[in-house]
């Protein structure tokens, strides 16, 4: 009888420790890549970046220890976003060379979250991530809220190489979201 509580005790503690989830620190990397017309026209745009996430924590990955199996970033967040932001206004024709009124533009990163729901062995990822750009002309401005949402299944959870691209890509997404937002560019022709 001993042998069989032992074999039990094993496999129990086995499959507890299975479950078992390490945390992650991730690096993000978030590239806005657009299409649409160039409607900066070579006016000066100055961008700053804003983190109002309540947490620095971006979810859980699950597992038996989900409050310690936390999915955080390594890199700024802010300089990785700024960097987008000068890019996509580089691709948009913002350079400085109009006289135009120049611009400021605030991109404020409202949300970035990461949830794991685990059934019958498939793992469901979903990103939400959610940033307001506030653009200002002389004594006008023009707010846009921009959110992507994605869910991902996958048969064990993710690698830290994995959560960076969907996690990039969600917020790659919204970015592009806002910079092509025709109410966005008429604002700009505008003012």
């Amino acid at each position: 009888m001993k042998p069989l509580f032992f074999t039990l005790g094993l496999s129990l503690s086995l499959l507890m420790g299975g479950c078992a989830v390490s945390p992650q620190s991730i690096v993000l990397s978030p590239q806005a890549a657009l299409s649409g017309p160039a409607y900066g026209q070579g006016r000066a745009l100055a961008i700053t970046i804003e983190d109002r996430r309540s947490s620095s924590v971006l979810g859980s990955r699950g597992g038996i220890y989900d409050a310690s199996s936390v999915i955080t970033i390594s890199n700024d967040i802010t300089s990785a976003l700024l960097v987008a932001a000068q890019g996509a206004a580089t691709q948009l024709g913002f350079d400085g060379s109009s006289t135009s009124a120049p611009a400021t533009l605030t991109l404020i990163l409202e949300q970035l979250s990461y949830d794991t729901q685990s059934n019958n062995l498939i793992h469901t990822v979903s990103i939400d991530a959610k940033i307001t750009l506030v653009t200002t002309v002389g004594g006008s401005s023009h707010t846009g809220h921009y959110q992507t949402q994605r869910s991902h299944k996958f048969p064990s959870l993710p690698e830290a190489q994995k959560n960076q691209e969907i996690i990039s890509e969600a917020l790659s997404t919204s970015l592009e979201r806002g910079f092509s937002d025709i109410s966005l560019a008429n604002f700009l022709a505008q003012n």
